[in-house]
């Protein structure tokens, strides 16, 4: 599960009871992203209450604000803490919009290592910055990061408008999965590259295609993302609206899921993945593929 978005749109107690639906659909874990989500006044609490019902947690932060006054109320709560960092000091200022952002994030890495919260770096890979990968694993080896993870732009908010033709093709993907196993070997740091090839696909079929008639939620959407409007979307964002679950404004994710799944939805999603698959695999395909983007490409 993902979200929400941090925005701070939904109460506190429209949240909690998500994730206590959540938990009773057979999700494990918390992931709160944004927007930078220790904007979110509530997070401490929703954190706490998501904890309390044996979820993991995590937040993916941008690290600007995590000062020692501001990390100490939430560092008990967190079982995983990912930083965004897109590359050189210049690239990832320019791709901040936000001159010295680098150095901020970077300034305050010493205030996550002495809470000793395990960390790691997240990193967007686009069509152009396969080279600042190097960089960035290299950093991580140095700041104590646990691992490194590339994850493909998606053309999802601010990034629609402002950089429209820098989605990464199936060569830059290949590209840095080659990469990522030289250079984690290199600085003995794990770095995980969000795609995958056509052994992979041949070899783990039963994971990309879910079983029909779909009658678990978490079967065919191991990742709910809940929008800071109360939009709760399967998989990604970029999946067709149409498949959409609902708003948490409207109704509890228990009624959504179970009116979603009855209505046959679950099956048009599960239908998308066969064809997704059977397409990649007989393509001879001889790069790499971000699945979710192939998938909602055919929702």
């Amino acid at each position: 599960m993902s979200g929400p978005e941090a925005r701070g749109d939904l109460r506190l107690e429209t949240l909690t009871t998500c994730i206590e639906d959540a938990v009773e659909l057979g999700y494990r874990q918390l992931a709160v992203s944004g927007g930078e989500p220790l904007l979110y006044k509530a997070l401490s609490g929703l954190l706490s209450y998501a904890r309390r019902l044996g979820m993991l947690t995590s937040i993916t932060s941008n690290g600007m604000l995590i000062t020692a006054e501001r990390w100490e109320s939430l560092a008990h709560l967190v079982d995983v803490l990912a930083i965004s960092i897109d590359g050189s000091p210049l690239q990832h200022d320019q791709i901040r919009c936000h001159e010295g952002a680098f150095a901020s994030t970077t300034a305050n890495l010493e205030v996550i290592r002495s809470s000793g919260v395990p960390f790691g770096f997240i990193f967007t890979l686009t069509q152009f910055n396969v080279d600042d990968l190097e960089f960035v694993i290299r950093l991580a080896a140095e700041q104590g990061a646990r691992n490194v993870q590339v994850h493909p732009l998606t053309l999802h908010g601010r990034a629609a408008s402002t950089m429209p033709s820098e989605r990464p093709d199936g060569i830059e993907l290949l590209a840095a999965m080659i990469e990522a196993i030289r250079l984690g070997n290199q600085h003995g740091i794990a770095v995980h590259v969000d795609a995958v090839v056509l052994p992979q696909l041949m070899a783990y079929r039963g994971h990309f295609v879910p079983l029909r008639p779909v009658r678990r939620l978490a079967d065919i959407a191991p990742v709910l993302i809940v929008e800071a409007d109360g939009t709760v979307v399967p998989m990604t964002h970029e999946v067709n609206r149409t498949l959409k679950l609902g708003s948490l404004t409207d109704a509890r994710l228990v009624t959504l899921a179970r009116e979603w799944l009855s209505e046959g939805r679950g099956d048009v999603l599960a239908d998308a993945c066969e064809r997704t698959w059977e397409q990649l695999s007989t393509n001879d395909l001889l790069h790499a593929v971000y699945w979710y983007d192939e998938v909602a490409a055919r929702t």
